[in-house]
């Protein structure tokens, strides 16, 4: 069986655990009672599952660490939309990951149900939308909006995959014809 892994960060008070808990029956969300990590487990088929994680301390990132990052499938940043001071420790928390491992980034603008929502397009600019990183707007205590943004992980992550295929077809263009040229010689 092939286990596949996503991170769920963010400060305090974003919104993780209320997202992790939306995505599927409660069975399925968990914590480790020696550590306090919170876990969603998604059993896709008899060959694949997937564990969505966060850490109990929003700044320590120990079980990513863990990871292989071959297992990786990308990152979720909860950002609360009505907190902008918060934002800098999200920021700080999306390049703490991208350090370890450059991966699909889903900044998840939560709380977007709330009056003072910032618009999720005023928080990307806040934190940089670099490459491989997207915004999307959130209520991470809607199960359908909870399932659409891993959804749109995984979209992300597929957009990359079709992007390293281009990547490899043309290479391998270019080295048939290289041969093809040296041959002619």
């Amino acid at each position: 069986m092939t286990t596949l892994y996503a991170l769920v960060t963010g400060p305090s008070g974003s919104g993780k655990s209320q997202l992790l808990y939306s995505l599927g029956d409660p069975e399925g969300y968990q914590i480790d009672e020696q550590t306090g990590n919170e876990y969603r487990h998604l059993v896709i088929d008899d060959s694949l599952d997937v564990y969505l994680y966060c850490e109990s301390d929003p700044n320590r990132f120990d079980t990513l660490l863990d990871i292989p990052q071959r297992d990786l499938l990308g990152y979720i940043v909860m950002v609360d939309s009505t907190d902008s001071d918060s934002w800098e420790a999200a920021q700080f928390m999306m390049n703490t990951c991208r350090g370890y491992a450059l991966m699909p980034t889903v900044i998840a603008a939560n709380k977007q149900d709330l009056e003072g929502a910032a618009s999720p397009e005023r928080i990307g600019a806040s934190l940089g939308m670099e490459s491989m990183t997207y915004v999307f707007p959130c209520v991470a205590s809607d199960p359908e909006i909870a399932r659409n943004l891993f959804l749109q992980l995984l979209y992300s992550v597929s957009q990359e995959i079709e992007r390293l295929d281009a990547l490899i077809a043309e290479i391998e263009r270019l080295a048939a014809e290289g041969q093809s040229e040296s041959q002619g010689e």
